[in-house]
């Protein structure tokens, strides 16, 4: 497999929608569509908890018509950390104050097939109290602090529509209650 050539299809303030030319393993060659982000990328996931409750938000997402039942999460900016990114989306989301990092993971891919998007989820412990002030104009995001069993009674809800890496971190806070 190799690249030949990639070029931007169509452009908006945030994405690009690229044709990528490359050779297949049969050395013939293909077109492969994708969704690239005007940024570096690279995104935070942060899975919190405050005392012994998960925060958890509940965010309408314009690309699935519903809300998602996920964990706070940004882009991280030019020249900003994951760290600085993970405490400044966690304010901005939930109002909550990052207390302490347990630890972070390094860049993976959120969707391969798709888009060039990365993501590094950190578990983190947080303060204060839960509020939608920084909310930004085009956001819709209520959060709340869930135990294990909310959580848990949560993961039940078939109705719900769930981030498929946020119901791995459901899971684990189910099982294991903290990081």
């Amino acid at each position: 497999m190799k690249i030949k050539e990639k070029k931007i299809v169509s452009s908006s303030k945030y994405l690009n929608f690229v044709a990528t030319t490359f050779e297949n393993k049969n050395h013939n060659e293909d077109v492969w569509y994708s969704v690239e982000r005007n940024n570096n990328g690279k995104t935070v996931l942060i899975a919190a908890i405050v005392g012994n409750k998960l925060v958890v938000t509940k965010e309408f997402r314009v690309a699935i018509e519903d809300y998602e039942w996920a964990l706070p999460a940004g882009l991280i900016e030019e020249g900003d950390t994951i760290e600085e990114t993970a405490e400044r989306e966690l304010k901005e989301e939930t109002n909550l104050e990052l207390e302490s990092i347990v630890k972070k993971t390094r860049f993976m891919t959120n969707s391969a097939g798709l888009t060039n998007e990365v993501v590094s989820i950190v578990f983190a412990y947080a303060k204060g109290q839960v509020g939608q002030d920084g909310n930004e104009q085009t956001e819709d995001i209520e959060t709340f602090l869930m135990d294990k069993n909310g959580v848990q009674n949560l993961m039940k809800d078939e109705k719900k529509i769930f981030s498929a890496k946020a119901w791995l971190i459901f899971d684990k806070f189910v099982r294991e209650g903290s990081w």
